[in-house]
């Protein structure tokens, strides 16, 4: 039932969404993504050195851009992206590359919106985000109300933890127990800090994971004597007529592709999910559009880690061997170029899946708060009891459920960001 659920969602109103609005958006503002890959100085100029900021309130733009690049940047890039190709063929990474252009001004908008109907809190921060423009475009009142419930849930990043976890206990030999507790125990501190705290453990610990990881995946690609040219041929072939079984490989339809491609670039980029709506608007700087311009540049780095990590399993063949469980392909073609690949990969993984539940947690937390004070406690509860539970399940079905949420979520934010398009300036 959750997959006829997933398959109809992404394949049929979802994708279609996502696609009409992206190009209604990029031929409204005459190709504004393209215009800002160009200029990429004087976008991070703007973050590193803001004029027109409020010093006394928010936190800084560069480190919100680090703190985005920590939710986005994940196991998603690596362990989803791998089940996608496994699943739907090396054609999903076409449709990857789709969604991430379309979605790059999607999710400019969304940042736009968030920072634009922000307000100023208690603590002397803001608090922004799409539920807080959805109540602008929708005169009924439950519509952010759900849509903070179904961030609730999306925010609980199971998939992510269940990933990292494992990934852990298989490389160090560690009890189950002991890692999910660990991680719990930190996961908590961190969060304890709010948004400040979790921009600075981003700003440490994503560079590392971006330059070792990226290294590590270029190194092997150059290494494995494989025609890039004949891989970049198959990709576009499969795009657009599935893939026949081969190997462990159990064979793709086109809407296979298409669905698996799409949902995973979407679900590893956060695109029209609304986190960096929420995330972003506690920017210092007072216009939305410096800040908002800094997605496109994430979303940049979010498909560099993707198309890497495709071009890794594809080179080196481990698509075919019917693994869908990411880490464990990874693994499998890296392990003949380095030693000890299994730990290292476990610390990778711990690096970007970790920054990224840290990142929904925060989210999550805001969006219980806008419904009420007491939901917070409500919401506790229910974030450390599924972390459990889906500690002891399959990585698949912690995927599937987070595919569902994303895709409920996304029909929400996407239709408000339509509704509100005359207030997006590009």
């Amino acid at each position: 039932m959750l997959h006829t659920i997933n398959d109809c969602l992404w394949e049929y109103i979802d994708f279609t969404l996502i696609i009409l609005i992206g190009l209604y958006l990029t031929v409204k503002s005459r190709f504004f993504q393209i215009k800002t890959l160009l200029h990429p100085l004087q976008t991070f100029h703007a973050l590193i050195r803001p004029t027109d900021i409020e010093r006394k309130k928010g936190i800084t733009p560069i480190r919100l851009y680090f703190t985005s690049m920590g939710g986005s940047v994940g196991v998603g890039n690596v362990g989803g992206i791998v089940a996608a190709v496994s699943i739907g063929g090396p054609g999903g990474l076409f449709w990857m590359w789709v969604a991430v252009f379309v979605g790059m001004l999607v999710k400019y908008s969304e940042i736009f919106l968030g920072i634009k109907y922000r307000s100023l809190n208690k603590t002397g921060g803001y608090d922004g985000g799409a539920m807080y423009y959805l109540s602008k475009a929708f005169k009924w009142k439950f519509i952010p109300v759900l849509f903070c419930i179904l961030m609730c849930i999306y925010g609980t990043e199971i998939y992510q933890f269940k990933v990292v976890e494992d990934a852990i206990v298989n490389a160090f030999n560690i009890n189950r127990y002991v890692v999910m507790l660990s991680l719990l125990a930190g996961t908590g501190y961190v969060i304890a800090g709010g948004v400040n705290r979790l921009s600075v453990v981003c700003s440490v610990l994503m560079p590392f994971f971006l330059l070792i990881y990226a290294f590590v995946c270029v190194y092997v690609i150059c290494c494995s004597g494989t025609n890039i040219r004949t891989i970049l041929a198959d990709v576009l072939r499969s795009a657009f007529t599935g893939h026949a079984a081969v190997g462990g490989f159990l064979g793709s339809s086109c809407a296979q592709t298409i669905q698996q491609g799409m949902s995973n670039a979407i679900y590893s980029g956060d695109i029209g999910m609304g986190y960096d709506s929420v995330i972003q608007s506690e920017t210092q700087l007072n216009s939305p559009h410096a800040q908002a311009k800094s997605a496109i540049f994430t979303l940049l780095t979010d498909c560099v880690i993707c198309t890497l990590t495709v071009l890794l399993v594809l080179c080196t063949g481990q698509w075919k061997s019917g693994c869908t469980h990411g880490f464990d392909c990874v693994v499998s073609s890296l392990s003949p170029y380095f030693p000890y690949v299994k730990q290292l990969m476990a610390m990778l993984f711990f690096l970007a899946g970790w920054t990224t539940i840290l990142g929904y947690l925060s989210v999550a937390l805001k969006s219980a708060k806008a419904i009420s004070e007491k939901a917070i406690v409500f919401y506790f509860v229910y974030a450390v009891c599924s972390f459990v539970l889906f500690s002891f399940l399959d990585q698949n079905f912690a995927r599937l459920v987070m595919f569902i949420a994303g895709g409920v979520i996304m029909l929400f934010n996407l239709c408000g960001i339509f509704k509100l398009r005359k207030e997006i300036h590009f």
